[in-house]
């Protein structure tokens, strides 16, 4: 499994890290970093067999709204799972994501367990749908 956290704050990828290794247990899976959208993308290109992003709404150079829907427009891209993460609880802002194929989000801040549970969650409706 091979998933990127595209967060310009190092403490929240850190976070991030720590709770999907919690998580995915012994199956470790490959962890990728990006400081912005413009670098997520950057990254997610070059690593075509990427399984999830954990995607920041709000960051410098290009936020995590702008690279889902460029995500969502690129064939390559546009079937990965995407987590994203906000401080915005407002529900137009979560529906606006909804609509654009995410899989989940994370309201900050959140703790490890918070992060176990989802990804838990996003992996099992995963399997129904296989």
């Amino acid at each position: 499994m091979k998933i990127l956290i595209v967060d310009d704050s190092s403490t929240m990828r850190r976070v991030l890290k720590m709770g999907v290794l919690k998580a995915i247990g012994a199956d470790s899976p490959t962890i990728l970093e990006a400081e912005n959208g413009e670098e997520g993308l950057d990254i997610l290109r070059k690593n075509l067999d990427t399984d999830y992003v954990f995607l920041d709404v709000n960051m410098p150079v290009m936020k995590g709204d702008e690279m889902l829907r460029i995500m969502r427009g690129d064939k390559d891209l546009k079937d990965i799972k995407v987590i994203m993460q906000t401080t915005e609880g407002v529900r137009e802002k979560v529906a606006e994501l909804t609509r654009l194929g995410i899989s989940g989000y994370l309201l900050k801040p959140y703790t490890q367990d918070i992060i176990m549970a989802l990804m838990n969650k996003v992996m099992e409706k995963e399997a129904q749908k296989a």
